[in-house]
């Protein structure tokens, strides 16, 4: 019998009278008084209990929140375990196991330890003991950012529900009350408490909420604050996103916190004003160094991160993820970034951008990067490689991390894949286009380019010419369409679904965590992305030249050779061909040499590596090498001719 029942039993036996009933008094209300007293003897008593059958407990143990939950131990204290442990406990499932004493055991006891994906502050622990004499006990504890809760429990042989779940509705890891009331939270460093008006700011106990701070770096002559409209941008992308998780609708509440003239709500133009905490902070080159390894190191960014007066001493920690706009990490750095993963930290160093990289775009697209690395996404999804896959349209993905995505004429759009598409280099289909749920074009690399190896193909063209070779091939075709030197099968990865709301000091509170370990610098670099050439949509362009002038027009009284030459803005020509006379088209390779009287007719035009083909040029020819003019009609005569 667990205790809480007991407790509950004796309150009930204990009452006297009650509604409906008036009080006794005299000999019956003694009968009473004593029968009561023996049946609270009776469910106390030792004795009692010792006569109580059984011993064994099942266990179940349901998994409520949005984290697979995977078993670190399973241990019986007293008794034996019956039947097999469960390895994990996926999101929205529910996992059972039992003990039963054994052969001269006291009843049975155990626990079971859990770890949670994606953390590594803390396990989910529980425990429960259920001996032949005594009262039945449980213990249950889960880490910041989650609840667990108990029922059942009572009886020889109970049965004993445990609830494991997020600490909101959401699972962003910002409990419901704090969102509907606000929070005072002391951040531990002598600052005091600090009131966080969350209702103030737009938090919604029905839909997630991510909050950034975001400071930035400034002096006399320039800022490296972000544009508004690319925080805009961002705002939108995930306010617009498909994710759904433990939320009765789409998308997710973005609110990015720099500075008081800061746009708070997009959808009113409501500034943050005095409910900012961000700040300009003064310039400084470099933000940071590399240790011995080549990682980097967080050291300066953590002096900042706990100045006085800063984002520690702001009491925001368990709610915002901390953010410094910079100039460059390092001596010589040419990565525009870098974050913790996952974790609630991350630096933008656009001093980096090449002047050729529009800003804006730019801006947003970093911001979303750095911080899908704090929501856990790597750069191919759920792994660092391999790079550059053609079919995951993800701001994470190196061919988008800086000029981000490309829609026909819309560029520079901030977004995570929404589909798992593969594709496998060794048995490609040119005409089958890797289709997502947007209209993306496709980028791939192309090791037949001289000016450029990753290509920008236009989903409208419908294919995309895999092994560069200018045409579209009928059946399959190999080639290495991401550049990794290997011909291996690209899995995808729908990045929406697969993010961590809750990870780092969200939902932790306490004394704020700092990143101390250094983070491997595997960003990409702004020589790596100068190599991803931006939308072609031009055509190339040919020119014919012939070895010798004609007499008059287009009249020649000897064979004539033709050269082609082709030019082409960004991707680069990929092939030219002519048609002479008629004969069909036939890949340039060389001068053209035209022979024969004859009239001739040359058609010629160059196709580049973005499947951009120029419309036919045509050249006439004609030919008379022994009498002239007197077989063409056409031709005056007479000395004015």
């Amino acid at each position: 019998m667990d205790t809480e029942h007991a407790s509950g039993a004796s309150a009930r036996a204990g009452r006297p009278g009650g509604p409906g009933h008036p009080p006794r008094t005299g000999i019956s209300a003694v009968l009473v008084m004593a029968l009561a007293m023996l049946t609270f003897a009776a469910v106390v008593s030792p004795a009692a209990a010792a006569r109580r059958e059984g011993g064994g407990v099942t266990v179940n143990f349901t998994n409520n929140s949005d984290r697979a939950l995977t078993l670190a131990s399973l241990t019986a204290t007293r008794g034996c375990l019956i039947g097999g442990q469960p390895g994990e406990i996926a999101p929205g499932t529910s996992a059972s196991w039992s003990s039963a004493p054994c052969l001269g055991s006291n009843g049975s006891a155990g626990n079971a330890s859990f770890r949670i994906a994606g953390e590594d502050t803390g396990t989910v622990q529980v425990s429960w003991d259920s001996p032949t004499t005594g009262p039945n006990t449980y213990t249950q504890t889960a880490p910041g950012g989650y609840v667990i809760g108990r029922t059942g429990g009572a009886g020889a042989n109970p049965t004993v529900q445990f609830t494991f779940d997020c600490n909101s509705t959401t699972c962003d890891g910002i409990p419901d009350d704090w969102k509907r009331n606000g929070v005072t939270l002391d951040p531990g460093d002598g600052s005091g408490p600090q009131f966080i008006d969350l209702p103030a700011m737009g938090a919604d106990v029905n839909k997630p909420d991510i909050f950034v701070q975001l400071d930035w770096m400034a002096d006399a002559t320039h800022s490296h604050a972000l544009d508004p409209q690319a925080i805009r941008r961002v705002v939108e992308a995930f306010k617009n996103s498909p994710y759904t998780k433990h939320s009765p609708s789409t998308g997710i509440n973005l609110h990015i916190d720099a500075g008081p003239g800061s746009i708070l709500d997009f959808d009113t133009n409501t500034t943050w004003g005095d409910l900012s905490r961000a700040r300009q902070l003064p310039e400084q080159a470099n933000l940071g160094t590399l240790d011995g390894n080549g990682n980097y190191r967080w050291d300066a960014f953590n002096t900042i991160k706990t100045q006085a007066g800063g984002f520690v001493s702001s009491g925001r920690a368990p709610i915002f993820r901390y953010a410094v706009s910079a100039d460059r990490l390092w001596p010589g750095s040419t990565t525009l970034g870098i974050a913790a993963l996952p974790g609630s930290d991350f630096i933008l160093s656009l001093g980096a951008l090449a002047a050729d990289i529009p800003l804006i775009p730019a801006q947003a697209v970093d911001f979303m990067h750095e911080l899908g690395h704090n929501l856990s996404l790597r750069h191919a999804g759920d792994t660092d490689l391999p790079n550059n896959k053609p079919q995951y349209f993800s701001v994470m993905n190196y061919s988008f991390s800086v000029r981000g995505l490309t829609a026909g004429a819309t560029t520079g759009i901030a977004d995570y894949s929404r589909d798992v598409r593969s594709l496998n280099e060794p048995f490609l289909d040119e005409n089958v286009y890797p289709f997502s749920s947007r209209d993306y074009d496709v980028v791939h690399y192309c090791r037949n380019d001289p000016n450029g190896p990753y290509i920008t193909t236009a989903r409208s063209k419908g294919w995309v010419d895999w092994n560069c070779n200018g045409v579209q091939n009928r059946g399959v075709v190999n080639a290495d369409v991401n550049g990794d030197g290997q011909y291996t099968r690209l899995t995808g990865h729908d990045d929406w679904s697969a993010l961590r709301l809750r990870a780092g000091e969200i939902g932790q509170v306490g004394a704020a965590n700092l990143p101390d370990a250094p983070t491997p610098n595997n960003e990409p670099t702004m020589e790596q992305e100068e190599g991803v050439l931006p939308l072609d949509t031009t055509p190339p362009v040919t020119a014919a030249a012939t070895d010798s002038a004609a007499e008059w027009k287009d009249r020649y009284t000897r064979d004539v050779t033709v050269t082609l030459s082709a030019t082409d803005d960004i991707s680069g020509v990929s092939t030219t061909e002519y048609n002479l006379d008629g004969t069909g088209w036939t890949a340039y390779t060389g001068p053209i040499a035209v022979t024969g009287d004859s009239r001739h007719k040359l058609l010629y035009r160059s196709t580049d590596f973005a499947e951009n083909q120029e419309a036919d040029k045509s050249l006439t020819l004609w030919i008379d090498c022994g009498h002239g003019h007197e077989h063409d009609p056409g031709h005056p005569s007479g000395p004015d001719s």
